[in-house]
């Protein structure tokens, strides 16, 4: 198939918004890695909302239908990327361009378009009014399907999650790192409001998937309740461990979670990640205390010298130190070969345990190593410590 021939079905899918969303990634030349098409309600107009994706940042931009700008835009991508997701009423097309043609592949969805909105209440994957079985089980929902004022901010943190899992496993399959199935591993979690919905939203909403799911946590009371709770729910496939992280030894996974491990039991859990060559990770860290203590014991370094002001201060020494544990975290990740991104998790007036890491493998160049190493050392040498997660993990950089 030539490339007139793939615009042609992307501006027929857009004039007819039957368009669910397009996804152009796999580029090596282009300024944006990733480009992401779908329709959107603003003030009663239909347009198609375009998120350019270029290193930690994304950028949006509206267009009309019929704006002369856009089809213009869609040759211009499908010049510069070789992979092209397409998805519309039941039915996914993936163009994968090879020379200056494109093979076309064809797949089976349970989506059905939908126009998103700026002015209507936002659609979460789990929304109030529908009766949800975990949800109304852990006392979150009532039979009625309302949530209990007390865990607003538990159901709004929920969905947050539903969403970079979505994310997620959508770029998992664009990169062919999954194809039908996914396991997952969920480390440090307690009494899985979390590990629940990522059952439901699998069974619900990724019927093309098979996926078996564990959560380990080292409370027996814990994983009692909630083994007892998939029983008393019929969920298949989800089984929970009462174990460290450390013991567990199985096979390879594809995405591992990890929210608000303390301190450096984050680090251990990218580590045992590592070990269990996972193709995604998703951490939530919290108590930063690692980096907070060693830079204040370091009074010689250039950094504790020239930035006393911070030291001085305990509530601005603590939020840089959280900043910057998370920042050797991504860095480190990128040198084993993992593309990294750093998002808010859920906003601050909910929790300050806010900033997620997501790590998703990659094809990373030597040169592109070489540079971040050169980061990474110069990062380390500027805040002169010696952080944990680098004797854990060194192993597994690339370069």
């Amino acid at each position: 198939m030539d490339k007139k021939a793939v615009l042609e079905i992307l501006i027929e899918n857009i004039k007819s918004k039957k368009i669910i969303k397009y996804v152009f990634s796999d580029t090596k030349t282009y300024s944006y890695s990733k480009i992401i098409l779908k329709l959107i309600d603003i003030k009663t107009e239909v347009k198609i909302q375009i998120e350019s994706f270029k290193e930690n940042k994304v950028f949006h931009n509206n267009f009309g239908l019929n704006d002369e700008r856009l089809f213009p835009l869609l040759d211009e991508y499908i010049d510069n990327f070789r992979q092209i997701l397409v998805q519309i009423n039941g039915i996914d097309f993936v163009f994968n361009k090879k020379a200056n043609n494109f093979s076309k592949k064809e797949r089976k969805n349970n989506l059905e378009a939908k126009i998103n909105s700026h002015n209507r209440e936002k659609k979460y994957f789990l929304n109030e009014g529908e009766k949800i079985d975990f949800l109304i089980m852990l006392n979150v929902m009532s039979e009625e399907g309302k949530i209990f004022k007390n865990y607003y901010n538990k159901f709004r943190q929920i969905n947050k999650y539903l969403e970079f899992i979505d994310e997620t496993i959508e770029e998992l399959k664009v990169k062919k790192l999954i194809k039908d199935s996914i396991n997952i591993l969920d480390f440090g979690c307690g009494k899985s409001y979390l590990t629940f919905a990522l059952y439901y939203y699998l069974k619900h909403f990724r019927k093309e998937l098979s996926f078996n799911i564990i959560g380990l946590d080292l409370k027996k009371d814990v994983i009692d309740f909630c083994n007892n709770l998939v029983k008393k729910l019929n969920y298949e496939n989800l089984n929970f461990l009462n174990m460290d992280i450390k013991d567990f030894n199985g096979e390879e996974v594809d995405l591992v979670f990890s929210l608000h491990a303390c301190n450096n039991a984050t680090d251990y859990s990218l580590l045992k990640a590592l070990e269990l060559n996972s193709k995604a990770i998703l951490a939530v860290p919290c108590c930063h205390h690692e980096f907070y203590e060693k830079i204040t014991k370091n009074k010689n370094s250039e950094f504790y010298k020239n930035l006393k002001i911070m030291v001085d201060s305990g509530i601005i020494l603590e939020k840089f130190s959280t900043l910057a544990t998370d920042s050797f975290r991504s860095l480190a990740l990128e040198l084993c070969g993992y593309k990294v991104k750093m998002a808010e998790f859920i906003d601050m007036e909910h929790t300050p345990k806010n900033i997620l890491i997501k790590a998703v493998k990659a094809n990373i160049s030597p040169k592109q190593l070489e540079k971040k190493l050169d980061e990474y050392e110069k990062f380390k040498n500027f805040l002169a410590i010696n952080p944990l997660l680098e004797d854990l993990i060194k192993k597994y950089y690339k370069s």
